[in-house]
């Protein structure tokens, strides 16, 4: 159902088992950190160009709008501060500094809370969504003083914003924290850096995708964790090819539940991975493998369900796939430069937008013809490109229990 509330779209609903995910509204305009420029673009959808653009700090390449789509948080993984940018009014209202390399500002589903994480430190800062304010803060001292890396990546909230998720990728290990207090409720443990939590919709299990590691031999997984014990009940391997460089990088459920996408990156700045696992989550088996583009990263829902969209880091080529047979549909060139990390979707999934941080621009995608229609310069370094809520970069939406909203 798709209904029209002042300046925003409202999008469809999905039912999956006893959950329902209802589409975060859509903003009117697009937004697009640029890295390099350090600025934030605003680009309007409607006459597909870009309308204004705003400060951030240097490096700012991830994001999150607030569910009420009122303020943009941007990461200055550059620096040690966070953008706080008025989304209606397109202006930087304020820089906090949280802690070294500021990486992937989220909102509580809820809308009441942010939590910082940092990939220069085992580190995470939760504020008040409202003020701005610092609440309380996360932090460990990691025991392995001979790694070198990011020591922090991405996190998640299950669906009613009770708990997060965030790693220590030194120690190889993942924190559960309680929200507001960040107590720590339980630490688990992996044989490589969790690198994505992805909450199922009813908020029984974490599924968490472990990057493998190449020299070790440890091969890329997917854990699943029960979240009333907080214990892992399977681990399934990703099959890759052989000689193929592994990193697991990010996963996502399909709209109906049915199926679990992995994807297999490789290690940057080289990248290499272009294994797509697609598991079954009933059987808990993987059914289906797609090859991909070099360093395939994401696998994008559209907000219909139907496609499956397959963003790579070190090609300009992106995947629409059957969501339902997994099924390759067509391979479609974006841009001229080779990282094509992001990609967002109309609220009626007739048009996405992908970015291309090479050459630094927003790409209009015809989901119909499945051609790109019009290239839009934001930046240097276009990164990730938002124009919703989200709690994981695949699924702009909320899942709700026991009735639609």
């Amino acid at each position: 159902m798709i209904k029209k509330f002042n300046k925003l779209i409202i999008a469809a609903i999905f039912v999956i088992g006893v959950s329902t995910i209802v589409y975060a509204a859509v903003a009117k305009w697009i937004f697009v950190p640029n890295a390099a420029s350090k600025t934030l673009s605003f680009v309007d959808p409607q006459k597909e160009m870009v309308i204004g653009h705003c400060d951030t700090g240097p490096t700012g390449w991830l994001a999150c709008l607030t569910p009420d789509l009122k303020k943009i948080y941007v990461g200055n993984n550059g620096g040690t501060t966070v953008s706080i940018v008025d989304a209606i009014r397109h202006k930087t209202l304020k820089q906090i500094e949280t802690g070294k390399k500021p990486k992937h500002p989220l909102v509580t589903p809820d809308g009441k809370y942010v939590l910082i994480n940092h990939t220069g430190e085992v580190k995470a800062v939760l504020l008040d969504a409202k003020t701005d304010k610092e609440l309380k803060t996360f932090a460990v001292d990691h025991q392995n003083k001979d790694y070198k890396g990011p020591l922090m990546m991405h996190s998640a909230f299950t669906w009613d914003s009770k708990y997060a998720f965030v790693q220590n990728y030194a120690d190889k290990k993942s924190y559960v924290l309680r929200i507001p207090s960040l107590e720590v409720v339980a630490t688990i443990d992996g044989d490589s850096p969790a690198h994505y939590f992805i909450p199922t919709p009813d908020n029984k299990q974490v599924w968490i995708v472990y990057e493998g590691n190449n020299a070790a031999k440890v091969k890329p997984s997917v854990s699943i964790v029960d979240l009333a014990s907080f214990k892992e009940i399977k681990k399934i391997e990703i099959p890759t090819a052989e000689d193929e460089p592994i990193e697991g990088h990010h996963g996502i459920f399909t709209l109906d539940g049915k199926y679990f996408f992995f994807c297999n990156r490789g290690p940057g700045p080289k990248f290499g991975g272009t294994t797509v696992a697609i598991i079954d989550v009933a059987s808990q088996k993987v059914v289906r493998t797609i090859k991909a583009a070099n360093g395939v990263g994401h696998p994008y829902l559209t907000p219909d369900g139907k496609y499956v969209v397959l963003t790579p880091y070190g090609s300009n080529i992106i995947t629409i796939v059957d969501a339902k047979t997994g099924l390759k549909l067509k391979d479609i060139a974006i841009g001229n430069g080779n990282h094509i990390g992001h990609i967002v979707f109309s609220a009626d999934s007739k048009k996405a937008y992908a970015t291309n941080a090479s050459d630094g621009a927003l790409y209009v995608i015809d989901m119909q013809t499945r051609e790109v229609t019009k290239g839009i310069p934001t930046g240097n370094k276009a990164a990730q490109v938002i124009n919703t809520y989200t709690n994981l970069f695949e699924v702009p939406g909320v899942y709700k229990h026991g009735h639609s909203h």
